[in-house]
């Protein structure tokens, strides 16, 4: 029986690798080792070569940030991709586990975040679902406090009013009050609702050629055409 590997195969890949298990003599456990490995050390290493190199499978550079964050994204994602086999389909499954993320309160699954960033998508976020996931209850980021200043915030120091500094500001003012003051500085209405789109990030995934590559060199860690080249295959 022809075995089927989980992951970001495209059906031209896919049908490769069935055509292989279906062509050579593998037994069954030489079979299901062929299937890890090429999603250990084919898949899972593509992946991190994507996330490195900051693009798709194909070679695509990803959409950039919007915001002057820096640092490669996705960076940790391919630490979470674990295979686990599935011999009673004759498959493994490739999957995402851990990463501590949150939405506000909540926990967010790795393979939901994983998927967002894969696929993309586009949420609409209300401004209570906002206020609870920024934890709006502790101080005013650094990023407010410029806002503030630049629209003209200020404070009474005894008789007088001053520009007060970027630390006063956080150690004074909450998100929150930040948020609300300054709206009515710069005199913008408060949104009840707005849309965040997600580019898709697609780190999952192998080109044609590394594919032909990663059969042919795990082919040959299984002991079996150890004269197979990617060329022939």
């Amino acid at each position: 029986m022809a075995g089927a590997i989980r992951g970001e195969l495209n059906p031209s890949q896919l049908k490769v690798l069935k055509d292989a298990l279906k062509s050579l003599e593998l037994t069954p456990a030489k079979r299901r080792r062929l299937l890890w490995r090429l999603a250990k050390y084919g898949l899972v290493a593509a992946a991190k070569r994507n996330v490195r190199n900051q693009q798709t499978p194909d070679g695509v550079a990803w959409q950039k940030r919007k915001t002057k964050r820096k640092g490669k994204m996705l960076r940790n994602m391919p630490k979470l991709i674990r295979v686990r086999e599935m011999p009673e389909i004759d498959a493994v499954r490739l999957y995402l586990s851990g990463g501590s993320y949150r939405n506000g309160q909540r926990e967010v699954p790795a393979g939901t975040v994983g998927y967002a960033q894969q696929n993309g998508m586009t949420a609409t976020i209300s401004a209570r679902q906002s206020a609870s996931s920024s934890g709006q209850t502790g101080p005013a980021t650094l990023r407010q406090a410029k806002r503030l200043r630049k629209a003209g915030f200020k404070v009474r120091s005894g008789k007088r009013w001053k520009t007060p500094g970027f630390k006063e500001i956080q150690e004074k003012v909450s998100a929150a009050q930040a948020g609300l003051l300054i709206r009515k500085l710069e005199g913008t209405p408060a949104k009840k609702t707005w849309t965040v789109t997600l580019p898709a990030r697609e780190f999952l995934g192998i080109g044609e050629d590394d594919f032909m590559k990663a059969l042919a060199r795990q082919l040959q860690a299984i002991g079996f055409g150890w004269d197979v080249n990617a060329q022939d295959m």
